[in-house]
């Protein structure tokens, strides 16, 4: 299963990334919602979407609101992440997960969705 994760904090990303591929996923990084939407306009079909909320250069929602937007008929899972305020979103493919989390927990979202 392919999954892209997307924080502007390049160390959460690699942990994340390295934790993904250590259980057998495949999985592309991006550090910005906009890099991770000109990835999906560029073709890359993740099941499901790890993304930080709060970030530069598009933030998590947005970047939800223009895979939904743009990709209508994709069923992307987006797990949106935040160890701010939860962002409710009623949509059945989507988990909001507070940070922190434990990797059992990301996993299970992941399944959630997939």
């Amino acid at each position: 299963m392919r999954v892209l994760v997307v924080d502007d904090e390049i160390a959460i990303t690699d942990l994340l990334a390295d934790v993904l591929s250590d259980e057998g996923y495949e999985v592309a990084k991006a550090h910005d919602g906009r890099t991770a939407l000109a990835m999906l306009r560029d073709g890359l079909r993740p099941q499901v979407i790890i993304t930080d909320l709060m970030m530069p250069n598009l933030d998590g929602i947005a970047l939800y609101h223009a895979i939904r937007d743009e990709f209508p008929d994709a069923q992307i899972g987006v797990i949106l992440m935040s160890a701010g305020k939860q962002t409710r979103v009623q949509d059945s493919r989507v988990v909001f997960l507070p940070k922190p989390f434990s990797i059992m927990d990301l996993l299970d979202a992941i399944e959630r969705l997939a």
